[in-house]
């Protein structure tokens, strides 16, 4: 089936992009900006790059929150449909990452309300490692284990704790960045992001008997 955004939204996106000089943009930024206008201008077959440059970043978020591969899948799906649909929403001024990783957010929200998970938003992902054979494989368990505490330790914070945590501390993005998908302030950003680390300290020092 071929998509194609609502062509009355051109002028709109037109008006956007004449605010942005592609001059003072990276090179990677002004693709995606022509992308998007290529995608807005009917071409369904420039959002495809799109997709594929952010798929493993909408995955991966997608897997820390919700846990099953599945899931993952479904998210990456979703996210780029919802995408699609609302890209004449896009402040082109303004970085493509952050409002995709805001709609990723709001799916995995809408799937764990959808199948009634309270407490269990964010499980073990075995990622592929690079074997070492000469590593000590009392140090892998070990550090196996300290992953697992760690994760158990995120899943015991409030959602909004352990959002802000997920996004800025694990995922690295500014406060600012974290406070716009959150659609929250930068204040309040800090605040959970400080709480949240106190939290995990007590859960991650209560799991391990008292040693940091």
């Amino acid at each position: 089936m071929e998509l194609r955004p609502d062509g009355s939204l051109l002028v709109h996106a037109a008006l956007s992009m004449s605010r942005v000089s592609e001059n003072e943009l990276s090179p990677e930024a002004a693709e995606i900006t022509r992308l998007v206008r290529l995608t807005l201008g009917g071409d369904s077959t420039a959002f495809e790059p799109i997709i594929r440059r952010y798929e493993t970043r909408v995955m991966t978020i997608a897997a820390r929150l919700l846990g099953t591969r599945d899931d993952t899948c479904d998210v990456a799906q979703e996210v780029f449909l919802r995408a699609f649909k609302y890209l004449h929403r896009l402040d082109l001024q303004k970085p493509l990452e952050p409002w995709l990783i805001r709609i990723t957010v709001n799916v995995c929200r809408d799937i764990g309300r959808r199948r009634q998970r309270q407490r269990n938003t964010f499980v073990e992902i075995e990622m592929p490692e690079t074997i070492d054979e000469s590593a000590d494989h009392h140090a892998g368990l070990a550090r196996k284990q300290e992953r697992l505490i760690l994760q158990r330790a995120l899943d015991s914070l409030p959602e909004k704790e352990r959002l802000a945590i997920l996004l800025r501390d694990v995922e690295g993005l500014s406060t600012a960045e974290v406070a716009s998908i959150l659609q929250s302030s930068e204040t309040t950003v800090r605040s959970q992001v400080s709480r949240g680390r106190l939290r995990l300290k007590s859960a991650i020092d209560s799991a391990m008997g008292g040693r940091s």
